[in-house]
């Protein structure tokens, strides 16, 4: 029996045609004798291996191209996909699972791109309550919900947390305040019920809202006044 198995593994398959992919350049698709299905490799595995045709090349190898090809162009797609803007390592293998890499392949890429200093879900928790809390007005709770959305775990969501400023919280919150001021009309208590679930919406603590609330009327006395 590994006789056998020795004997397919040596079993030469020589590449009968190659032609590049018109949808990406940047691979090659090779039409392999034996093999039904044509095998697409990236150009730097067509380097690599010299797969040029007339090519002969064995079962083992063949494998062995497939596999690291697998693992190469998952690293490869996810490089493209952070090019855009910061993701977590969950978008990133989800984003890999709709590309239809597999598991392996998946958990391969992450661990390289973790190594070479692309991918750091610590540092992504903090840019991004930094980010939520200043350009979108949003609060911890809501952001601790969506960081949890992507993935991020809770210990890494706390470390990120800590590090937002109490009173850069606060006058986010005051300005996205008085941002829906400017469209509530009626009666005081309706307006004063609308404006706290809004910010609760936005995910402010209900400590936090009170503040704001205090802040919001003072403003409003003030404007009354003058």
């Amino acid at each position: 029996m590994s006789e056998l198995h020795s004997a397919h593994n040596q079993l030469e398959h020589c590449i009968t045609a190659v032609k590049v992919d018109r949808k990406n350049n940047k691979e090659y698709i090779l039409f392999v004798e034996h093999i039904e299905e044509p095998i697409v490799v990236h150009e730097d595995m067509f380097i690599k291996y010299r797969l040029m045709k007339g090519e002969c090349l064995t079962s083992s190898l063949i494998a062995e191209i497939i596999e690291v090809n697998g693992k190469y162009m998952a690293y490869i797609k996810a490089i493209r996909y952070l090019g855009t803007k910061a993701r977590s390592s969950r978008q990133i293998a989800d984003y890999l699972k709709r590309h239809e890499f597999n598991e392996e392949h998946i958990s391969h890429a992450l661990e390289r791109l973790q190594s070479d200093g692309y991918v750091n879900d610590e540092q992504y928790a903090i840019a991004f309550v930094q980010s939520k809390t200043r350009i979108q007005g949003k609060g911890r709770v809501r952001i601790a919900q969506d960081l949890k959305n992507r993935g991020i775990s809770q210990n890494a969501i706390d470390m990120a947390l800590l590090q937002l400023d109490e009173e850069d919280e606060f006058e986010a919150a005051c300005r996205e305040a008085m941002k829906k001021l400017r469209n509530l009309s009626g009666e005081d208590r309706e307006i004063r019920r609308k404006l706290q679930l809004f910010l609760l919406r936005k995910g402010y603590t209900s400590g936090l809202i009170r503040k704001v609330m205090h802040f919001v009327e003072n403003e409003r006395k003030s404007n009354i006044d003058e």
